[in-house]
C-alpha cells in the first residue's frame, strides 16, 4: 500500500462498523470470532476486532486481558501459548481463539477491518506492534489500526505510515484533567487520521473541533436508538452492537 501524502481515507466513514464482529452472545457468533466477523462481512458492515499477543508472540483476536469471561480457563492471555489458546472454546462458539491472519483471511479485502491493539500489561509494545505489522504483509484490503495507547499510534506513524491510525477517546482521556492536558502533545506526536470516541461523551468540544477541520470521528459503542441518533448527529460512522438499529 503506497503512502498517502494527503492522509485521505474515504472508506473510514463509508461503512458502519460491527463491534467485535456482528456477534450474538451465547451463540456460534461470539464476539471476536471468525463467525462474527464473517457475519459482519455478509451483512455489509465493516468489522472491528481486538488483538493482543500470546506467550509465544502470536497475534490473537480477543478483547480481555484475561480468559475468565469467555473461556473455562483463567489467567492472562499473554501467559498462554498460541496452541493452548486455540484449544480454549470462546463462549458457546464451539471454536477456539482465532489469530489475526485467520480473521484477515475471512475479510479477504471485501470490507474495511478496524483493529484495536490492546496494550500489553508490561511496558513493551514492540512485539505487539511488530506482530501486527507482520500480519499485514501481502494484505491489500482497507485496514486501520486504533488504540487508547498513544505509544502504539506513534509506533505505527513511524514504521507503518501508509495505514490509517485512530486515537480512541474515552473517559480517562476527556474527563481526567491531567490526561486532557496531554492531548495536544499526543496529537502532535501521533498525528491520528481519525478519532474513535465513546458515545457517552458526545458531543464534546474536542471532537467537534476535529470534525470542523474535516477529519472523521467514529463513535463506540452504539447499542440503542438514542445512541444511533447521537452518533449520526455528532460522528461520521457508528461502531455498534446488536440490537442497535444500524443500517449497512
Amino acid at each position: 500500500m503506497a503512502v498517502k501524502n494527503d492522509r485521505s481515507f474515504p472508506w473510514l466513514t463509508q461503512y458502519n462498523i460491527a463491534h467485535r464482529g456482528l456477534f450474538e452472545e451465547g451463540t456460534l457468533c461470539e464476539e471476536n470470532t471468525v463467525a462474527a466477523v464473517a457475519a459482519a462481512k455478509e451483512a455489509g458492515y465493516a468489522a472491528e476486532i481486538d488483538v493482543r499477543t500470546s506467550a509465544d508472540d502470536i497475534i490473537m483476536v480477543y478483547h480481555d486481558d484475561t480468559l475468565e469471561r469467555l473461556t473455562d480457563s483463567e489467567g492472562p492471555v499473554s501467559k498462554w501459548g498460541f496452541k493452548q489458546l486455540q484449544a480454549r472454546e470462546i463462549g458457546k462458539s464451539g471454536k477456539g481463539m482465532p489469530t489475526l491472519p485467520e480473521i484477515m483471511d475471512v475479510i479477504d479485502s471485501d470490507v474495511p477491518l478496524f483493529i484495536e491493539l490492546k496494550s500489553p500489561s508490561h511496558d513493551d509494545i514492540q512485539k505487539l506492534c511488530a506482530g501486527v505489522r507482520h500480519c499485514f504483509e501481502g494484505y491489500r484490503g482497507p485496514v486501520a489500526i486504533m488504540s487508547f495507547d498513544p505509544r502504539i499510534l506513534a509506533w505505527f506513524k513511524q514504521y507503518m505510515p501508509a495505514y490509517p491510525r485512530g486515537a480512541i477517546i474515552g473517559r480517562e482521556v476527556l474527563l481526567n484533567w491531567r490526561n486532557r492536558l496531554l492531548i495536544p502533545y499526543w496529537m502532535r506526536k501521533t498525528k491520528p487520521d481519525f478519532l474513535a470516541c465513546d458515545i457517552n461523551l458526545l458531543p464534546n468540544s474536542f471532537c467537534t473541533r476535529w470534525r470542523d477541520k474535516g477529519k472523521p470521528v467514529l463513535t463506540w459503542t452504539v447499542r440503542t436508538q438514542k445512541h444511533v441518533e447521537i452518533g449520526r448527529e455528532h460522528a461520521d460512522a457508528l461502531i455498534f452492537e446488536k440490537p442497535a438499529p444500524v443500517d449497512a
